[in-house]
């Protein structure tokens, strides 16, 4: 059942490492291996794979530390957890640092099978899910409609609440002329739009042009705007 899911897996010992990637292989696209915790960061910032396989005892970063580092900026990455320690302490620590699982040494095959296989369910009940909400204006842009912003790169367009709210007007009149006395009666509130003039409409939409990094905003002539891609 091998997905296209990546995983890096840290682990000090060559030989443990060696056996775990090659049951891995059956499961995971990508495999990031790591010798210790300054690596396996080094390689997390860099590949950003969907799962994170470390051991705890590693050199130079340990991997609570890492974990706490990764965690200050992301609380979302499937991290589980291989250790010899078994001691309340360590599992108390864990618990604070959101993982999928914290699975004791020697690990029961059976067992790592089903941590394994109910990740990587989750993560791709959560890429339907979160594709629901998107749409994809180009390669690198999209919409999304949950949290009702724009991104590109994966970076947040920063657009006001009228240029969110046009950009909807036009993104549900998809392929269609929308008139500006439509965005008045849209954009602003009804107190307002019988004073909104075409001027303050071709503001707006100039506004919302300059902020979006593809055209697709279109000016029919004597006619309104049409939002296409």
């Amino acid at each position: 059942m091998k997905d296209y899911y990546s995983v890096l897996y840290a682990e000090d010992d060559k030989d443990v490492r060696k056996n775990y990637v090659l049951y891995l292989e059956n499961y995971f696209e990508k495999i990031y291996e790591a010798s210790n915790g300054k690596e396996a960061l080094s390689i997390y910032k860099d590949r950003k794979p969907d799962v994170l396989l470390l051991d705890i005892t590693m050199e130079k970063l340990n991997g609570l530390e890492l974990i706490k580092v990764i965690r200050k900026e992301d609380k979302k990455t499937p991290i589980i957890i291989l250790s010899a320690h078994s001691h309340k302490e360590f599992l108390l620590e864990a618990v604070k640092l959101n993982l999928v699982d914290y699975l004791i040494k020697p690990v029961n095959r059976n067992e790592f099978k089903s941590v394994i296989e109910n990740t990587i369910k989750k993560l791709a009940y959560e890429k339907i899910n979160e594709e629901d909400e998107k749409i994809i204006i180009s390669k690198s842009c999209y919409w999304d409609k949950r949290t009702r912003m724009f991104f590109n790169k994966s970076k947040i367009v920063d657009l006001t609440k009228n240029e969110r709210i046009l950009f909807e007007l036009l993104l549900n009149k998809k392929n269609q002329i929308v008139k500006p006395s439509d965005i008045s009666s849209y954009v602003w509130d009804e107190a307002l739009s019988n004073n909104v003039n075409d001027a303050s409409i071709r503001n707006l939409v100039k506004r919302l042009r300059r902020k979006l990094p593809v055209d697709i905003i279109q000016s029919i002539y004597g006619s309104g705007y049409l939002l296409s891609f």
